[in-house]
């Protein structure tokens, strides 16, 4: 069977924000009704999880990858509906929601700022803004370990891949609070969410490492066969840390900022 993009994302990240989404929604706060807008929803977990929280509540999803909006994921929650368009250019009018909110958005945008914009240019005055992002450099263990490997195994190629990956541009809270007060959000708060990833075992981890990032799994893909064979080796033995082969638990953080659209 073919796997789809939706299909690698969910075996990759989508278990894991699914459980960022509850989170991140009681830091995000958003009023229990009104309308609410999910900007880069990909596979729609945070839209799926505020439609459960907020039933009264009408809520959109939108993301530029149309693969990522199936047909079982459009008729998912009667109150939410998914439509396809740029987080730096959306589809709306001005003042048409109560609260936007993204997720694991931000950090992978040409121009984050855009977005930020965009998003306040659709939510009425006194509405609530609001991010997060995975802690890409500090919290995500799981890719860490594996891009720490690469760097020993692979030299200067693998330490030009881990600065690639973790060349974000918001790397803490700090960095957020700016990105939102340059946006004229007033009320801007942060914090750091933690989420705990479970594996059954290695092959589990592994598969959900290789489509974590297109930049790991291309990279993986063109070494030579004994430079791969040594560095997935040598993952599996951090990842096994001594021990049977079994189920891991590892934490992940993110990042998360809100504010308020002044009146």
């Amino acid at each position: 069977m073919n796997m789809t993009i939706a299909d690698t994302y969910e075996i990759a990240m989508g278990r894991w924000s699914r459980r960022l989404s509850r989170s991140f929604l009681d830091f995000v706060a958003a009023p229990s009704c009104g309308a609410l807008v999910d900007v880069g929803c990909g596979t729609g977990s945070l839209t799926l999880a505020a439609a459960t929280r907020y039933p009264n509540a009408d809520i959109v999803g939108i993301d530029l990858m149309p693969d990522y909006l199936t047909d079982a994921l459009r008729s998912s929650a009667p109150n939410v509906r998914f439509e396809t368009g740029d987080a730096s250019a959306l589809p709306f009018a001005d003042d048409s929601f109560d609260t936007s909110f993204s997720q694991l958005l931000l950090n992978d945008l040409d121009g984050p700022a855009g977005a930020v914009g965009e998003m306040v240019r659709v939510t009425r005055s006194n509405g609530r803004i609001a991010a997060t992002v995975w802690d890409r450099v500090g919290g995500l263990t799981f890719i860490r370990l594996f891009l720490d490997v690469a760097a020993l195994v692979a030299g200067t190629e693998g330490e030009e891949l881990r600065a690639r990956v973790f060349d974000v541009p918001y790397q803490n809270e700090d960095d957020l609070f700016d990105l939102w007060s340059d946006a004229g959000l007033e009320d801007v708060a942060t914090t750091t969410l933690a989420v705990r990833m479970d594996f059954i075992d290695f092959d589990d981890y592994w598969q959900s490492l290789m489509g974590a990032h297109s930049l790991i799994r291309n990279f993986f893909a063109n070494q030579p066969a004994e430079i791969a064979h040594e560095i997935q080796q040598a993952t599996m033995r951090a990842y096994l840390g001594g021990k049977p082969d079994g189920r891991r638990s590892l934490v992940a953080s993110a990042l998360a900022v809100r504010g308020i659209v002044a009146a």
